[in-house]
């Protein structure tokens, strides 16, 4: 079957590189995600706001900046966590665990691109391995993401 989508070969291209669909071939990436399209942001554009339920939407970077920032409960104001500056899937844990967004993610500069996805849950029975794959790498990558934050609170 050829492949019509350009997000979606620019995404099977990279795929190597990209530790969430690490060891999963091209046909399980397409049976597990879905809604693959290319989008640009401009400086300061919001990609998603802490808190925010209004969809489930992985990210993943191909050019450009893209700023976390958390709310600052003390002095009410965003406080930039994290700056993404190279090829990297981010926005996981409103489409894994189903719960608000914890951050809100803006472009750090004028043309951002980002390829977005869905992840096919209702195809979790039909490709199980495809899905346990997926989800091995994301205990994976969340693990490193905890020990990071662990190891900046010691500083």
């Amino acid at each position: 079957m050829e492949i019509t989508n350009p997000a979606l070969k620019q995404l099977l291209k990279v795929r190597r590189g990209v530790d969430f669909f690490k060891n999963l071939t091209e046909l399980e990436i397409q049976e597990i995600v879905f809604n693959i399209r290319f989008r640009k942001f401009t400086a300061g554009e919001i990609l998603f706001k802490e808190g925010a339920r209004d969809n489930k939407e992985l990210y993943f970077l191909i050019q450009g900046s893209v700023d976390i920032a958390i709310l600052n409960h003390q002095t009410l104001k965003q406080m930039v966590v994290a700056t993404l500056d190279k090829a990297m899937l981010f926005g996981e844990m409103r489409a894994l665990i189903n719960e608000p967004r914890t951050a809100t993610a803006k472009a750090g500069e004028n043309g951002v691109i980002l390829i977005t996805f869905n992840l096919k849950e209702s195809n979790e029975e039909l490709s199980p391995l495809a899905f346990a794959k997926f989800y091995k790498n994301v205990s994976r990558i969340l693990a490193k993401k905890v020990m990071e934050m662990n190891k900046k609170l010691e500083k």
